[in-house]
């Protein structure tokens, strides 16, 4: 599996949590590990809380999500807004998958990221590089710090720490500068 790959289906796994809580039947049935593991603190931390999401209530984590889904609003941040996002889209011809949710919303914009690093390639690499650094990045590393700080549940600690992670990952892989 090339390393797009992999980051395209982190994106989309981040995307479906912050949709919506994750289906109690996929709760119940958590991997022993994350589908990323290595050797840095924060996938160290991540897999810490990861482990002892396991022993959670199920209602714990729901009620966890109904609290943190105003911070996955990336508009929230005052970082970027609603309305560039959206021409954001437009001008790339993105049609956002959760026609319910904001083009502004977290999973919208994992899904695009997503969908950016399947079809990664050098032609599109100032798009993708535009994308991080103009709309992306500085929003969802606040959204990281947030998940951190203010979950309840160590299930939402995790996706925390593993999105800081993940950030880390993209920055370093792609040599982004921000």
């Amino acid at each position: 599996m090339k390393v797009r790959d992999i980051y395209s289906m982190i994106a989309l796994i981040l995307s479906a949590n912050f949709k919506e809580v994750t289906p109690k039947e996929n709760f119940q049935k958590l991997p022993p590990k994350w589908i990323i593991v290595n050797e840095t603190d924060e996938n160290k931390k991540a897999h810490e809380f990861w482990e002892l999401a396991k022993n959670e209530s199920y209602d714990d984590v729901k009620e966890d999500f109904e609290n943190l889904k105003q911070y996955f609003e990336m508009s929230y941040y005052k970082l970027i807004n609603e309305i560039d996002i959206q021409l954001f889209y437009d001008k790339s011809r993105y049609q956002k998958p959760f026609s319910t949710l904001n083009a502004s919303h977290a999973s919208n914009m994992l899904a695009l990221l997503g969908a950016i690093f399947k079809v990664h390639d050098e032609k599109n690499h100032m798009f993708l590089g535009r994308y991080l650094s103009e709309y992306f990045m500085e929003s969802f590393r606040a959204l990281a710090e947030i998940l951190k700080s203010k979950s309840k549940t160590n299930y939402y600690k995790s996706l925390g720490w593993f999105l800081d992670d993940y950030l880390k990952m993209i920055k370093v892989t792609l040599g982004l500068k921000i």
